[in-house]
C-alpha cells in the first residue's frame, strides 16, 4: 500500500502526456473513436489518423455517415483499418440510435459498442468522464508484473488485480502515468533501468523477471 502511494505519486511528477491525456478537452465520443483507433496502434499513428478524422467529420452524426472508404484512407496509418472503420460507423450509428447521441458512461453500456472492450471503456470513463477506472494496456500490465502488482498475463486478470491492490483514488492516473514510464523507460523489450525513478520497488531487477 505504502509502496504504491509513492511509485504512483513518483511517476506523476514525470514530464509527458498521453495521446488520451492531450485529448482529454475532447468530447467523449471524440475520445471514445481515438480509443477505438488506438488499438494496437502507437501514438505516432493515431493521434494524426484522429486529428484528420475530426477535421473532416466534425460531428458524430457526420462520421456516422462517412463514406467507408474515406475513413479507411484516413485511418490506413493505424493496423486493422478495415476492422477499424466497420467498429467506428457501426459504434456511431448506435450510440445515435440508442443512446441519443451521447457516450455512455457506464462501463456496461460502453462494452456493448462495437469496438469497445475492457480497455476502451475504461479509457472513456477515465479520459472523457472523469470516473474511477484502470485501463489495462500492454504497458500497464508489462510494469504492473515488474513490480509484484500482478503475476497475470490476461489484461482483463491483471485488471481485477489492479483494482483490488491499488486504492480507487488513484485509479484515475495509474493509465497516465504507466503508459507515459513504459514509452519513455521501462520498455518492454529493453528496459532503461538505469533511469528509473521507481527501480528501488521493481522486482525485474531484483528477479531478473521476465514480461
Amino acid at each position: 500500500m505504502k509502496d504504491i502511494d509513492k511509485i504512483l505519486k513518483t511517476l506523476a511528477k514525470q514530464q509527458g502526456i498521453t495521446m488520451l491525456g492531450q485529448f482529454r478537452k475532447y468530447p467523449p465520443w471524440k475520445i471514445l473513436i481515438s480509443t477505438i483507433l488506438s488499438a494496437r496502434a502507437n501514438d505516432k499513428a493515431t493521434i494524426p489518423a484522429s486529428r484528420e478524422l475530426f477535421k473532416k467529420y466534425k460531428t458524430l452524426k457526420q462520421l456516422s455517415q462517412a463514406d467507408p472508404r474515406t475513413v479507411k484512407k484516413i485511418i490506413k496509418r493505424t493496423v486493422y483499418y478495415n476492422q477499424k472503420t466497420k467498429y467506428i460507423l457501426n459504434t456511431t450509428k448506435k450510440i445515435l440510435k440508442d443512446y441519443k447521441g451521447k457516450v455512455p458512461d457506464k462501463f456496461d453500456e460502453l462494452i456493448k459498442l462495437q469496438g469497445v472492450g475492457h480497455k476502451v471503456a475504461n479509457c472513456v470513463l477515465v479520459y472523457a468522464f472523469d470516473k474511477p477506472a484502470i485501463p489495462v494496456d500492454t504497458h500497464v500490465a508489462v510494469i504492473s508484473k515488474r513490480l509484484g502488482w500482478t503475476k497475470k498475463e490476461d489484461p482483463k486478470k491483471v485488471w481485477k488485480d489492479l483494482e483490488k491492490k491499488i486504492p480507487q483514488k488513484y485509479w484515475p492516473i495509474v493509465n497516465e502515468v504507466l503508459v507515459i514510464h513504459g514509452q519513455d523507460i521501462c520498455l518492454k523489450r529493453k528496459p532503461l533501468c538505469f533511469k528509473c525513478p521507481i527501480i528501488k520497488y521493481c522486482k525485474y531487477k531484483d528477479k531478473n523477471l521476465k514480461n
